[in-house]
């Protein structure tokens, strides 16, 4: 006879189990078993109640067999029905019948048009393989000797029930390829999901594959999205990952939500499928009358990922004319329709003697409503045609909110290698908060990221800062000296540097003091950068605002043994991003 437990020690033994139940498991059920994917259908239990088999556990762990029912009631009735006292068995394929424990938080009655679930368990205390077959409820009285036994209802349950981790899914009802839509035949919920996004992603050192699913909601009536867990396999190892959305998420009728899972993996792991368990949970109260929960999952859906894993988007990149107004995916939860977004340009170029390039994108915020609107912080990486991601810095900004009917310019900063070219890359837009701490993409665009043009030399040419348009028409520099007089008498060199410039601004751009600046940096005959300073655009900017006619910038306390007769002005495109300043290079005039 095999032994059964007692409540204490089912307790004891369940809280010890709970957070380790898959580990090093093995299938109770013979290899290849099916996992039905169709519910059963209810069976009246009294005049009233009716039941249904809502989930069947028959794991095999190192030292015991858990066995887990968890069955859906409903009273049709318009009274309050007490649940009958009937113990709930089961049949195994060798003839031996167990008797499952209730849960402490089963229901004692079942209100009036009411569906609730009753929970049942038993651990067995050996390692042998069984196959379950049949469930019985027995009506068993007491009130005589030898008690009398009566069998209420029966009803199959071969080949339904979850072996944990390493149960084998084969029923073709229950294997969707990626981004075949599937419902949860256990569920009574009209929620009907979709698999559309999947990508590798690190949370500081973590590995994680980021799942995004689709939920619409088919019915007439409000529905909150229940909890489900993925489960990824690379072959050999089961990583489990929850839902990233802390709070609850609802659906009204006929609408369609994103939710996402983050499930960690080893970081050379390569994921074939994905699992999609639903949690049960079973509670017994304890010697000190606690109540000690055990929970468990069941496997319903298998998802087969296309080519071994590797992620796969429903945001196909698209091709893009800059300017023109971003296509967000319409679902996303990021950027507020009222406010459109174009990309004006994307510009590259060598950083000098640090060995990489920088490429500065630059969008345009409009909000087109009547009302302020918050200024949306989406994320920006650009993709190449081998897979390399450059996550992009955003500029420092203290914007908040969007005014009604103006523009807005703000700009994000790439560090790629000197190799890179810039042909055929995708742009991609992201939306960090929603998902937090993963990022989840809401457009792609092709772009053609062209590397700057070579320097300005002549007086005349046109600098880009969009949105102005800067001609330097004459430019002159002439040193000063300063006697500094204290302990040691000691002299500072400096130099005065005076431009004559014509600053148009091409389109009509709010900017404020976190706008890009118009770097103006000093350079000696040797190559060295011996003072430099930035130039502000906005009236914040002061005596060097960029403005058409006369500027006089003074650069003192250059650091230099003597005055260079033969100085280099160079100007760049300067933007304060998270990550430090980004610049490119504009114009070098000697």
């Amino acid at each position: 006879m095999y032994k059964m437990w007692g409540k204490t020690a089912l307790a004891l033994s369940l809280a010890l189990s709970s957070a380790s139940i898959y580990a090093g498991s093995v299938g109770a059920e013979q290899p290849g078993y099916v996992a039905e994917a169709k519910a059963p259908g209810y069976q009246a239990l009294t005049d009233a109640l009716q039941v249904q088999v809502k989930s069947v556990l028959n794991e095999r762990t190192s030292d015991s067999v858990k066995i887990g029912v968890v069955i859906r009631l409903k009273n049709d009735s318009n009274e309050t029905k007490r649940v009958p006292d009937y113990e709930l068995r089961v049949r195994t394929e060798d003839g031996a019948v167990y008797t499952l424990l209730p849960s402490a938080g089963n229901i004692r009655s079942a209100l009036p048009q009411s569906e609730n679930e009753l929970s049942y368990l038993v651990k067995l205390e050996h390692k042998k393989t069984i196959r379950l077959t049949e469930l019985q409820w027995i009506d068993v009285d007491w009130n005589v000797y030898p008690k009398a036994e009566t069998v209420v209802l029966t009803t199959p349950v071969s080949g339904q029930a979850w072996a944990g981790a390493d149960a084998v899914i084969q029923d073709p009802a229950s294997i969707k390829q990626w981004g075949e839509a599937f419902t949860i035949a256990a569920s009574s919920l009209p929620l009907t999901y979709t698999p559309v996004d999947l990508s590798k992603q690190y949370d500081g050192q973590k590995t994680n594959y980021v799942v995004k699913m689709l939920v619409e909601n088919t019915g007439d009536s409000t529905e909150t999205v229940p909890e489900l867990i993925l489960e990824g396999k690379d072959g050999t190892t089961s990583f489990q990952g929850p839902r990233v959305e802390q709070k609850s998420v609802t659906i009204e009728p006929k609408e369609k939500k994103y939710i996402h899972f983050a499930i960690g993996t080893d970081p050379d792991s390569v994921l074939k499928t994905i699992r999609v368990l639903t949690p049960e949970s079973f509670a017994i109260t304890d010697a000190k009358g606690q109540s000690v929960p055990f929970q468990y999952n069941i496997g319903r859906i298998e998802l087969v990922l296309p080519e071994a894993g590797l992620p796969v988007s429903q945001i196909q990149p698209v091709d893009y004319t800059v300017k023109n107004a971003i296509s967000f995916d319409p679902l996303n939860a990021l950027i507020n329709p009222d406010v459109a977004i174009s990309l004006v340009d994307v510009t590259m170029n060598e950083s000098q003697g640090v060995g990489y390039k920088t490429a500065v994108a630059k969008f345009k915020l409009t909000n087109t409503s009547t009302s302020p609107i918050p200024v949306p912080i989406f994320g920006t990486e650009l993709d190449t045609p081998q897979g390399i991601s450059y996550a992009g810095s955003r500029q420092v900004s203290g914007l908040k909110q969007l005014m009604p009917n103006l523009t807005q310019v703000i700009s994000y900063a790439f560090i790629i290698p000197s190799s890179e070219q810039g042909d055929h890359l995708v742009l991609k837009l992201s939306d960090p908060q929603t998902a937090a701490p993963f990022k989840s993409t809401i457009a792609a665009l092709n772009v053609a990221v062209t590397p700057e043009p070579q320097p300005k030399t002549g007086m005349g040419d046109v600098l880009s800062f969009y949105p102005f348009e800067v001609k330097v028409d004459s430019w002159s520099i002439g040193a000063t000296t300063s006697i500094v007089t204290a302990a040691n008498t000691q002299l500072t060199y400096g130099y005065k540097l005076k431009l004559h410039l014509d600053v148009t601004q091409t389109d009509n751009v709010v900017v404020d003091q976190d706008f890009s600046k118009m770097k103006a940096a000093l350079v000696d005959s040797a190559g060295r950068t011996v003072a430099e300073q930035n130039l502000s655009f906005t009236q914040s900017g002061g005596v060097n605002q960029v403005v058409s006619g006369e500027l006089n910038i003074r650069f003192d306390n250059v650091k230099a043994e003597q005055q260079d007769n033969n100085m280099t002005l160079r100007l760049y495109e300067s933007v304060n991003t998270e990550f430090g300043e980004a610049k490119r290079l504009l114009a070098v005039y000697k």
